[in-house]
């Protein structure tokens, strides 16, 4: 009776070590991905962000909950895009990587947007409005799996436009030149040349001098202790 309680514990204590190793083999992905994200989201998404080909060890497991190995996929994605690595996210899919891309439209809608940028430097290809229709229902395929996507929604009527578009010119009028107006490329020691997911680096509008453009910043803490910001003038009465 003393050995078969001595066995029961043994097992209990080694549940509880694999269970405590997985835990915090988790946490440890759970920092890298964090730190990655981080780097992508101050701009430094072209150097090494350390997570690789990181797992998670619940992605062996068949739960029917998100890993951390899903963040991961949508990180590198979204890397890869704004590496301009268009290839590597619009080339065929082995069978079980279809199955993730399709179960997530944040991956669909990626490699979509890869393809639309891929197509940009084949405007003269006598396939580009059979590729554009592709995209156009990789856009439709995301909004499918998650109609509450705006972007997904926008791009998809932004490309029905531009194939419209292309379909009225002729092959050799096709080019950068004649469809995109040339924008002002602002050099930054701080920034990424071009776009960036913030969108075009800038200042003011042309339009407006520079000594009529204000910035507003909240006020400091002490100074706000000096007024009373729920009351305003004292109303004056008519009559």
């Amino acid at each position: 009776m003393r050995m078969k309680s001595v066995v029961v514990q043994f097992l209990i204590a080694a549940v509880l070590f694999v269970a405590g190793a997985a835990a915090w083999n988790e946490s440890k992905t759970a920092q890298r991905v964090a730190d990655a994200y981080q780097r992508f989201a101050t701009l430094k998404y072209d150097v090494d962000d350390r997570i690789g080909e990181t797992a998670s060890l619940l992605d062996r497991v068949p739960l029917p909950i998100e890993t951390l190995g899903s963040e991961v996929r949508r990180h590198r994605s979204r890397v890869a895009y704004w590496r301009s690595e268009y290839p590597a996210l619009t080339s065929p899919l082995e069978a079980t990587d279809q199955q993730l891309v399709a179960a997530d439209p944040t991956l669909m809608m990626v490699r979509a947007n890869a393809s639309y940028r891929a197509s940009l430097s084949r405007l003269g290809d006598a396939a580009i409005l059979e590729r554009l229709d592709g995209i156009i229902s990789a856009y439709a395929d995301v909004l499918r799996a998650d109609p509450s996507r705006a972007d997904a929604s926008y791009n998809y009527e932004y490309v029905v436009r531009f194939r419209d578009r292309l379909a009225k010119m002729r092959p050799r009028d096709r080019t950068p030149k004649n469809l995109f107006k040339s924008e002002e490329v602002i050099e930054s020691v701080d920034l990424p040349t071009g776009p960036t997911i913030y969108g075009h680096p800038g200042g003011p509008p042309p339009e407006i001098p520079g000594n009529q453009f204000k910035t507003i910043a909240p006020m400091p803490y002490d100074e706000r202790e000096e007024t009373d910001p729920g009351r305003g003038a004292q109303p004056r009465r008519r009559g």
